[in-house]
């Protein structure tokens, strides 16, 4: 992955980082790390998940998530990965999405949309974090992160100081 643009501080940037399209969220240890700008959007392929939960596991408390914003449908964010290792911690993982859901706040987005394929992210957690079941029709665990009453309020803990 090509690493476009850095940032470090997610309210000091606030407006590069609102103009992100293709991007990646770092936490480590329940903090934001960083959040990266890519020049193109990371294609996810089965072998690679499979590798990657295999051989390829992240080491230490790091959360890695993967979005972008789709061409032509700009009030929307697709989450496409979210790499995590055995160490990984709850609030790690929950702080990269609280990280998302600041990023679609300063984009002005309507929604979040994620297909889970993984079955260790269980229904009952997705809906504890503001998800629910979307595209039922179709094959899949489609979820969707709705914003149309609001955006929720950003806990400041998952920011450096």
């Amino acid at each position: 992955m090509f690493v476009r643009r850095r940032f470090d501080s997610l309210h000091s940037q606030a407006e590069s980082i609102s103009a992100i399209t293709r991007g990646r969220i770092v936490m480590r240890a329940g903090k934001l790390a960083a959040i990266e700008q890519h020049w193109v959007r990371s294609p996810v392929s089965v072998a690679q998940v499979w590798w990657e939960s295999n051989h390829g596991r992240l080491r230490g408390d790091e959360c890695l998530l993967d979005y972008h914003v789709p061409r032509g449908l700009s009030a929307f964010i697709t989450l496409d990965y979210i790499r995590s290792g055995s160490e990984t911690s709850y609030k790690t993982f929950v702080g990269a999405c609280h990280v998302l859901n600041e990023i679609a706040r300063l984009r002005h987005c309507s929604a979040i949309v994620a297909h889970v394929t993984n079955v260790r992210i269980s229904d009952r957690l997705l809906e504890r974090l503001g998800w629910q079941r979307h595209l039922e029709h179709w094959r899949g665990r489609h979820y969707i992160r709705r914003f149309y009453d609001g955006y929720p309020t950003f806990p400041s803990r998952y920011c450096e100081a």
